[in-house]
């Protein structure tokens, strides 16, 4: 296996940057040359991402969380991977839009009606020899805690496997998003957070990832 990873991720607060940082130091300290990429909601980043997802051994996919789900643009650039096309071609069934892609939309039939798409609609089986990924949140989590992140970290993890990556864990942890103590809430006070402890973790976490692609080489 190849020594490249890719680190994308969509940050609002901030948080999920921190970890984002984290998770590239962590790499690079390990011998992998790591790029990293925030997605903005911007036209361009979604329809022309600025990477080739098949030039990566290993990806990492990571949002903050807005009810319960990751960010649009995350998930936006992953359907536009997925496709191989604009995601609104995909949106349009079900009379959804991205609003802030403004341009026509291609000229092209509808997924289901494409033969190249028709093929990816398939059984499909991960290898050892795949490459591989992990997905991560950060999140508040006033009410039930972790258990919040869990439907984003589902589903990133879905959409990275659709793209032919093994996903071998996932990542999350709080982060601030009120400036309040919220001292009834599930993690009490996370103005601080990510904090040093949540960094260390997020440091422990892709080593860990990386001592089992070196494992199952060996």
């Amino acid at each position: 296996m190849g020594r490249r990873s890719l680190i994308v991720y969509s940050s609002f607060t901030g948080n999920t940057e921190k970890i984002a940082g984290q998770f590239e130091r962590t790499f690079e300290k390990n011998g992998w040359t790591c790029d990293s990429v925030r997605i903005r909601k911007k036209a361009e980043d979604i329809l022309n991402p600025p990477f080739a997802i098949d030039e990566y051994d290993f990806l990492c996919v990571g949002s903050g969380i807005r009810s319960h789900l990751p960010y649009n643009e995350t998930l936006n650039v992953l359907r536009r991977l997925r496709l191989g096309t604009d995601p609104r071609v995909a949106l349009q069934w079900r009379g959804e839009t991205i609003p802030y892609i403004t341009a026509p939309l291609p000229e092209s039939p509808p997924p289901f009606r494409d033969p190249k798409l028709i093929d990816r609609h398939r059984k499909m089986v991960l290898s050892p020899e795949s490459p591989k990924a992990i997905v991560f949140v950060t999140y508040s989590g006033y009410e039930f805690g972790p258990k919040e992140a869990e439907p984003s970290l589902m589903l990133l993890a879905l959409e990275v496997e659709h793209l032919g990556f093994e996903c071998l864990g996932s990542f999350c942890c709080p982060g601030r998003f009120l400036d309040d103590p919220t001292p009834r809430a599930y993690h009490g006070d996370i103005r601080d957070r990510p904090n040093e402890k949540d960094l260390l973790k997020a440091e422990l976490f892709i080593e860990e990832k990386l001592e089992q692609i070196a494992d199952r080489a060996g």
